[in-house]
C-alpha cells in the first residue's frame, strides 16, 4: 500500500465513523495481461458492513464491469446495483466509497460518499441495469419523474422510453413525425443535464423517445409497432403503456411511461411492470 491509499483508507475509516455509514466499499482491478485488449475487466469488490459500533463484517466477490472512461465513478455504482441484488446493501444506507487508482479512470485514488435512495435501489433490485448502465436507467427515471410533475404549459402530459438496442428493437418501431433528432452529427446524451429542457418539450410530441444502450437518443415522435393482445397486463392501461410493455416483453429493452392522467412513472420490463414512481 502506497501512502495515497494509506491515507484514502485512513480517511475512509473516519469518514464512516462520523457520518455513521453503514458500509465501506472498495473496488480494485484484477489484472490479466492475456485480456488487456478487452472490452471489460475483472474487478474485486469488498464491502465492510457495520454490524455493530465497532464491528465489520468483511464480504468479497468478484464482478465485472466495461473499461473506463477517463473520469469516471461508473464501477463504483455498477457494483452497487450489484449489492443491491446480491442483498448486500439496503435502501437508505450510506456508503463511502474508494475506488483503486489500477482501476484506470485517471485518478490517484478516489472517495466519494453515497446515498442508497429508492429509485437506486429498485434498479438494483428489479435488476434494471441488467442489460443497460444504471446511469442511463437512473437519468431517464428521473426526467420521466419531473416530466410527470411538472407537465408542459400548465397542463399534464404523458411520454414514455424506450432504451435498447436498436438492432433488436427497431423492426418494431416506426416514425411518426420528423424525427428532431435525426440529421445530428453527434447524437446526445440522455445522462446530459444540459438536455433536460429538449426532451420535456419534444416530450409533447405524440410517441416515445427511444434511446440506445449507451444513452444517446436516437428519435423522438416515435410510433410502436407491435401486436399486444395476447399480452398480460393490468386493465385501466392506454395503448402507449401495452405497446410499451409489449416490446419490452420481445426484447430486452426497458420502457419507462410517463402517465398522462397522474403524472406518475412505471418502468416496464420483460412485459410487466416493475418498478411504480
Amino acid at each position: 500500500m502506497n501512502k495515497i491509499e494509506e491515507t484514502i483508507g485512513f480517511a475512509a475509516t473516519k469518514i464512516a465513523k462520523d457520518i455513521n455509514a453503514s458500509s465501506i466499499v472498495t473496488v480494485e482491478k484484477i489484472p490479466h495481461e492475456k485480456y488487456e485488449d478487452s472490452d471489460s475487466i475483472d474487478i474485486k469488490v469488498s464491502i465492510f458492513k457495520q454490524v455493530s459500533p465497532n464491528r465489520f463484517k468483511k464480504i468479497e466477490y468478484i464482478a465485472k464491469t466495461k473499461k473506463l472512461e477517463f473520469g469516471s465513478i461508473i464501477p463504483i455504482k455498477t457494483v452497487l446495483v450489484e449489492a443491491v441484488n446480491k442483498g448486500y446493501v439496503e435502501k437508505g444506507e450510506k456508503i463511502v466509497c474508494v475506488q483503486d487508482p489500477n482501476i484506470g479512470a485517471g485518478y490517484e485514488g478516489l472517495l466519494f460518499i453515497f446515498d442508497v435512495d429508492e429509485i437506486f435501489f429498485k434498479i438494483g433490485q428489479q435488476k434494471l441495469s441488467e442489460y443497460i448502465s444504471s446511469e442511463i436507467v437512473e437519468a431517464v427515471i428521473n426526467l420521466a419523474k419531473e416530466i410527470g410533475e411538472e407537465g408542459r404549459e400548465g397542463r399534464k402530459i404523458g411520454t414514455g422510453f424506450i432504451i435498447g438496442d436498436p438492432k433488436e428493437i427497431n423492426r418494431h418501431l416506426k416514425q411518426m413525425i420528423i424525427n428532431p433528432f435525426h440529421n445530428l452529427t453527434e447524437k446526445p446524451r440522455i445522462t446530459d443535464p444540459d438536455l433536460k429542457e429538449t426532451v420535456k418539450n419534444f416530450a409533447q410530441l405524440d410517441g416515445v423517445f427511444v434511446i440506445d444502450t449507451e444513452g444517446r437518443i436516437l428519435s423522438a415522435g416515435t410510433y410502436i409497432d407491435i401486436d399486444s393482445s395476447g399480452l398480460e397486463f393490468p386493465d385501466g392501461f392506454g395503448t402507449k403503456h401495452r405497446a410499451c410493455a409489449a416490446l419490452t416483453k420481445e426484447t430486452n429493452s426497458i420502457a419507462v411511461v410517463v402517465s398522462e392522467s397522474g403524472g406518475k412513472v412505471r418502468v416496464l420490463k420483460q412485459g410487466k411492470i416493475s418498478v411504480k414512481i
